[in-house]
Parts: structure tokens; C-alpha cells; sequence
């Protein structure tokens, strides 16, 4: 009997021992390491070159390819009496010169003008205009224009623009470009005034003349563009250039939109095909001599474009005074810094405005 009781008592302790016995926890399973993924597939990423992005040349925004088209300048009469303008919101650079009698006029550059509404109005062709849409290989689309004009401003008999890729309204109005019959008859406007021409029908002109394929010099316009860009200079919320006969062309600073807004003869300048503000992302006044010499009627204004000269360029609020150099007729322009250090252009449209070596307001 004692032995049986014993025995009850061991078997008592035993289970009482085990119910007290902790369990040991798992260890978590090792990460299963991916057999796809080796360091030399690591450094291989690492060496590979960054993508090639492309931009278009005359306004920086990015494209799939590289850009291979011909850029295409319009003559735009800018008389206070002419406006509103139509296409000038869409130009990839804009153009402003005094003409003659305090008069301005424009031209407008597009890198694809047949993608482009309404245009004008188209008004006559200056040696300057010449020159600036030379030097972006571009065809230009004008009214006639100043004996020098025609010939180009130069001894070299070689240079007169029949001898230029352009498309001259005199010859071609009917075809390719057309009178406003409506502004003329029933909204007041001289007939000088309402001369327009689109993106469709200059295309076909270009195609027709042979002139809208790309040459060698189509591309390289000696411009770098970038999204962001930060300007080391003073304070330029508001930019305003007067040209040598009083009128003058204001530029105010939307920091919310990124752009500056355009004002000329006292009001907002708008582009009818939209009703839009025209903007500009970069603004630039460059210096130039500027004289003027007698050409029929009125003594008509001349620039010296090709060598070097300064100005001022104003990017998003703020302005720096930097330099512009050209080479030869048919050479772009480049611009730096006055030290030198070349400059990169905001992502966008760019105006350009030539004076006489005299200070911009700006603030």
C-alpha cells in the first residue's frame, strides 16, 4: 500500500513539472535570398548612362525625338491702331524693334507654324528682321518691305532676301495670305492693317516655295533651356523698355503662374485667337546701336545686330545684366553672363526687345 502511494506521488510531480516547462520560441526562417538580383546586376545599374532628353531647341519644352522641323518668322504690325494681335501668345520668341516715328514692330518665331490659328497682322520687312530670322535658319513671312529691307542692308548682292527662304504677301495675298474683308468694311481698320495668314496655309506656301525642309543650320540655335532656373541678381518684379521714340513695353512679374505678363500702350496686351495675356518666361532687352537713315517717306531705323553688345535677361523675378555675341550674319546668337558663365533660359517663351544702349526700369 505505502508502495503504491509513493508511486502516485512521483507520477503527481512529474506531470506538475511539466505543465510548468516553458516553450522554447521559433526562430524566424533566414530571408530567402533572391538569386536574380546580384551585385554585379548592381553595378551594372549604376554605370548605365543617364537618358538622353530631348528639347525643342527654341523653347526648351521636352520632346520624344530629336526636334527636326524648320523654324518660321512673321512680320507683325504693331501699331497701336493694328491691334489686337492674333498667334503672338503661341511665338516661341518675340521679337520688338522701333521701325521708324516711334513705331514698333514685331516678329514673331515659331518652331512649328503649321500647328498655328489666325496670324497677324502681317505688315512689311525691315534689314533687322532679316537678320534676326537668319539667324535661326528661319523662313520669313512678311508684306513687302523697305528698299534695304528687300536688299537686305548689305553690299554683298547675294544677301538680298529674294535670295532667302521667305514668303512675300505682295506676291502670294489670295494664296496664302488673306484680307480681312470684315475688320476693313465694318470695324474702322485701314487696309493696311488687315492683312492675316494661319498655320495651314503657310505650311502649304513653305511646301509649294520648297523652303519647309530643315537645312544644316535648323537646329543649332545656341540656346540651353531649363525647367528651373535660379537668377543670382536684384529684384525685377516689374520690367519696362523704352524705345528711342517714347513707346514703350512692360513686363509684371505672376509669381504664381511662373511668367511675366505683357502690357503695351497703357493696357494688358491680349492675343485675340484666345483672349490670353501674352507671357513671356524669360524677357530680354539687349543693346545695340541704333541710327537712322533715310528710305523713301520716313528716315527709318537700322541696328548694328552682328558683334557684341550687353543687356539685361529676367527670369522669374529677377534680373541679371549679361552680354550678347554674334559672329556673322548667318551665326546664332549666344548669351553670358558678364563674366562669361553662359546662361540657360527658363523652360518657355522669350521675348526680345533691341534698344539703344540705355538703362530699363525695372523693380
Amino acid at each position: 500500500m505505502k508502495r503504491i502511494a509513493l508511486l502516485l506521488l512521483v507520477l503527481v510531480l512529474l506531470l506538475s513539472a511539466c505543465s510548468l516547462k516553458k516553450e522554447t520560441p521559433t526562430k524566424p526562417a533566414a530571408p530567402v535570398q533572391d538569386s536574380t538580383v546580384t551585385d554585379t546586376d548592381n553595378q551594372q545599374q549604376e554605370d548605365q548612362p543617364a537618358p538622353i532628353v530631348y528639347r525643342n531647341p527654341l523653347n526648351g519644352d521636352v520632346v520624344s525625338e530629336p526636334w527636326t522641323g524648320r523654324a518660321t518668322a512673321v512680320v507683325i504690325n504693331n501699331l497701336r491702331d493694328a491691334l489686337p494681335h492674333y498667334g503672338t501668345s503661341q511665338a516661341d520668341f518675340l521679337y520688338e524693334f522701333e521701325t521708324e516715328s516711334g513705331i514698333t514692330r514685331m516678329l514673331a518665331i515659331y518652331n512649328d507654324v503649321s500647328t498655328m490659328g489666325q496670324i497677324g497682322p502681317v505688315r512689311s520687312d525691315r534689314t533687322f528682321f532679316n537678320s534676326i530670322a537668319v539667324s535661326y535658319d528661319a523662313v520669313i513671312a512678311h508684306c513687302g518691305g523697305s528698299v534695304r529691307g528687300r536688299n537686305a542692308g548689305y553690299e554683298d548682292s547675294s544677301n538680298k532676301i529674294e535670295n532667302w527662304a521667305h514668303l512675300d504677301a505682295t506676291y502670294y495675298e489670295g494664296v496664302y495670305f488673306y484680307r480681312d474683308n470684315d475688320r476693313y468694311q465694318n470695324q474702322g481698320y485701314n487696309w493696311e492693317h488687315c492683312l492675316f495668314t494661319d498655320g495651314t496655309k503657310l505650311q502649304k506656301g513653305l511646301e509649294k516655295l520648297g523652303i519647309a525642309a530643315p537645312t544644316d543650320r535648323s537646329s543649332d540655335f545656341g540656346l540651353t533651356f531649363q525647367e528651373d532656373v535660379t537668377l543670382n541678381g536684384a529684384v525685377a518684379n516689374t520690367v519696362t523698355i523704352t524705345f528711342q521714340d517714347g513707346k514703350t513695353t512692360t513686363f509684371t512679374y505672376d509669381a504664381e503662374a511662373g511668367v511675366y505678363n505683357t502690357s503695351q500702350y497703357g493696357s494688358e496686351y491680349r492675343d485675340a485667337n484666345n483672349g490670353e495675356i501674352v507671357k513671356f518666361r524669360n524677357v530680354m532687352i539687349l543693346y545695340s546701336e541704333q541710327w537712322k537713315r533715310s528710305d523713301g517717306e520716313y528716315p527709318r531705323s537700322y541696328y548694328n545686330l552682328i558683334g557684341e553688345g550687353e543687356g539685361l535677361l529676367a527670369i522669374d523675378g529677377k534680373v541679371v545684366k549679361i552680354k550678347w555675341a554674334r559672329e556673322s550674319l548667318y551665326s546664332p546668337y549666344t548669351y553670358t553672363l558678364l563674366d562669361g558663365t553662359p546662361i540657360t533660359l527658363g523652360t518657355g517663351h522669350t521675348y526680345v526687345g533691341f534698344t539703344p544702349v540705355t538703362e530699363p526700369s525695372y523693380s
